[in-house]
């Protein structure tokens, strides 16, 4: 199911016309509700809509939580390499020799590759694996065949290895309670079967072959993947996404601040092309959202060859975006100091450059203290952003593991347990620096003041 290219606003694919045709056998509409992938599941138990019909795989874990109709298509999986990449024929050879394999989030793919021990990402979406595929991000990605087909299989950058493998089948997901609908479903696929509609539909997507006469015949080994849940297992996947989380979170604050200081200083002392310039990047990075910046760097820059992973993408975008924010404290800050120290200081002979070192900054420091840590505290929530471009981080973690296993609660829980231990200390560290560099306590001594 994809938007149509010559009208956005309208959804195409073998999914929207096996939906249309499951509801003429009921004499109902389709009402197709465009929903998060990752989150579908969820979406269906709290009534956002009635049943899942989107290449929708049953697994063992989805099985706990929901129902399954009938399988209308049988899909196999198909591993795709770069066109130059040599050494891997088959999802084996990337599991030895420990290549990066990219796949859709919240799949029977996905939980393949959970449970051979690949490296693998998820993705939010197939066109971002199949982008950094092609961008050397990663080394391999593994998907049914429907969205190699679309998405893949026309890219002359791209070739396919190994035979299809791993058999699976499409379902409707209904919520438990539903079992009437569920009948009804089950007998209206029955009868596209019989009748020949669904294989209509597959030819004419070119997705039909001799997988799908098993359809017809009832039989067929398919495998069915899960996802188990282990606490031990989920808090080492946690602790190392944190990790991650305050990588990003100080090394974008470092560019933030180094890059602030200068933008301040040149929006408040700098001739007028400056000041224009400085209130130029200032506006852009404050008047976009983070997210589109994310996006951008990720997926604008590589079209003139700057490519990066995705979690230095994070930590620059969100040190540029903050940088913008960083420079009106500091720019407060300097306006604070009177401009008489300034005109004190030259009168002793002081250059502008050591009158702004000995003087002004280390005033203008204290009085940027405290908003400079609700920052970082902001930061550090704001590196769930990176989701966006398939960065584990802490949020991520979240949101994927319990997807994936429905322990959306105790992973909440637990996930907020390590942003306090995060956020808290810094918190604390940040008062004791304020309490350090206080004009009346810092050591004893009252600030030195030119007037």
């Amino acid at each position: 199911m994809f938007a149509d290219p010559s009208n956005p606003q309208v959804y195409i694919g073998f999914d929207v016309e096996v939906a249309d045709a499951i509801a003429k056998q009921l004499g109902m509409e389709a009402e197709l509700v465009p929903t998060d992938w990752t989150s579908i599941v969820e979406s269906l138990k709290r009534k956002e809509f009635r049943v899942i019909i989107n290449g929708f795989e049953p697994t063992s874990d989805r099985a706990k939580q929901i129902n399954f109709s009938k399988p209308y298509y049988i899909f196999q999986l198909q591993l795709t390499v770069r066109k130059e990449q040599q050494g891997i024929d088959s999802l084996a050879d990337c599991i030895v020799q420990k290549k990066t394999v990219g796949t859709l989030a919240n799949c029977a793919a996905s939980r393949l590759l959970a449970s051979s021990g690949a490296v693998y990402i998820e993705y939010p979406d197939p066109v971002a694996a199949y982008v950094d595929l092609e961008y050397g991000r990663i080394d391999a990605v593994l998907m049914d065949v429907p969205m190699e087909m679309f998405y893949a299989r026309k890219n002359p950058a791209f070739k396919n290895v190994g035979p299809l493998f791993h058999p699976g089948t499409y379902v409707v997901g209904l919520r438990k309670d539903d079992t009437e609908l569920q009948q009804r479903i089950d007998n209206a696929i029955d009868t596209l079967v019989a009748n020949g509609t669904i294989e209509r539909i597959m030819r004419k997507w070119e997705l039909w072959d001799n997988q799908q006469y098993n359809l017809l015949s009832g039989t067929g080994d398919f495998q069915i993947t899960g996802r188990t849940f282990n606490w031990s297992e989920a808090l080492i996947k946690l602790l190392k996404a944190a990790l991650v989380t305050i990588l990003i979170a100080f090394g974008s604050m470092i560019i933030a601040m180094v890059l602030g200081v200068p933008l301040a200083f040149g929006q408040t002392y700098g001739s007028a092309p400056v000041r224009w310039l400085c209130t130029a990047y200032i506006e852009f990075f404050r008047g976009t959202p983070v997210l589109v910046q994310l996006l951008f760097l990720y997926f604008g820059l590589p079209v003139i060859g700057i490519v990066f992973p995705g979690w230095l993408t994070a930590l620059i975008g969100l040190g540029l975006n903050y940088a913008a924010y960083e420079s009106q404290i500091y720019r407060t800050a300097f306006q604070a100091v009177p401009q008489r120290q300034w005109d004190v200081s030259y009168s002793l002979g002081m250059k502008p450059f050591l009158t702004f070192r000995r003087i002004i900054f280390p005033q203008a420091f204290r009085i940027a203290l405290p908003p400079m840590t609700n920052d970082f505290v902001a930061l550090f929530k704001d590196t769930s952003t990176a989701f966006a471009i398939s960065v584990w981080e802490l949020a991520t973690a979240y949101r994927e593991m319990a997807n994936a296993t429905g322990q959306f609660l105790l992973l909440g829980v637990v996930v907020s347990v390590f942003y306090l231990m995060m956020s808290l200390p810094l918190a604390h560290y940040a008062r004791k620096l304020e309490k350090k560099f206080s004009p009346s306590k810092g050591n004893g001594k009252e600030a030195l003041r030119l007037d």
